[in-house]
């Protein structure tokens, strides 16, 4: 009895094809969102768990609803000028007392020399993970809700940590990282730094809490 091994030409276009399905595959499993001014990046939630809504209301510019309604991941802009230094102890605030509970700060990193936020507010039937980013004159949240169950942190935590920024052209000056706080002073015109952080972290929650309510709403008047 013999036994034959195949031509190595026919290996090494077997080989071949196997990578590249697997790049293929790796490929389309890793699609980013990009923001609409180009400048933000995350990996959005699974699209067999997630439907992606086209046009949500400001602030929002990016939203993802679980199919169950129990979970609403979004990103938020809001514009601030460069010289309003937010304080991160109020924006913490403003997110508890918009969801009527307890914020806990959770560790900063930072994404091209940009600290980024981040921190976890849970009230009595909601938790909210929130990544904040400041850029130029913007500022951006990433909002993973749930509401009503238990939160996948898992699914909550691949999205919030997916934030990167696109690396800007050689042309563009760096915007240096924004302190947690800076004397009122630096300012001028007085400006109510708190008021302005509590506002901040607090933007867009309720709206991420009740946006079943706002796109069946939306729906029953398109479909009049």
């Amino acid at each position: 009895m013999s036994c034959e091994i195949g031509h190595p030409n026919m290996t090494l276009r077997t080989l071949t094809t196997f990578v590249l399905s697997l790049a293929v595959s790796t490929i389309a499993n890793a699609q980013t969102w990009t923001s609409p001014d180009g400048l933000l990046t995350i990996n959005p939630p699974d699209a067999g768990q997630f439907q992606f809504i086209p046009e949500p209301p400001p602030p929002l510019i990016g939203l993802w609803v679980s199919h169950d309604e129990s979970m609403k991941f979004g990103v938020v802009k809001i514009d601030i000028p460069p010289k309003i230094k937010l304080i991160q102890s109020s924006v913490e605030e403003g997110l508890a007392k918009e969801i009527d509970g307890k914020v806990t700060r959770l560790p900063t990193r930072s994404v091209l020399g940009h600290e980024v936020w981040k921190m976890v507010g849970k009230g009595t039937s909601v938790e909210i993970t929130q990544a904040v980013i400041r850029h130029d004159g913007a500022l951006y949240k990433l909002m993973a809700a749930t509401v009503g169950k238990n939160p996948d942190p898992a699914t909550v935590n691949r999205f919030v940590d997916s934030l990167s920024i696109v690396p800007p052209s050689p042309t563009n000056a760096e915007t240096a990282p924004q302190p947690d706080t800076l004397p009122v002073g630096n300012l001028g015109g007085g400006v109510d730094l708190h008021k302005v952080s509590t506002t901040v972290g607090g933007a867009g929650a309720l709206l991420a809490i009740g946006l079943v309510i706002y796109f069946l709403t939306r729906g029953n008047k398109t479909r009049q």
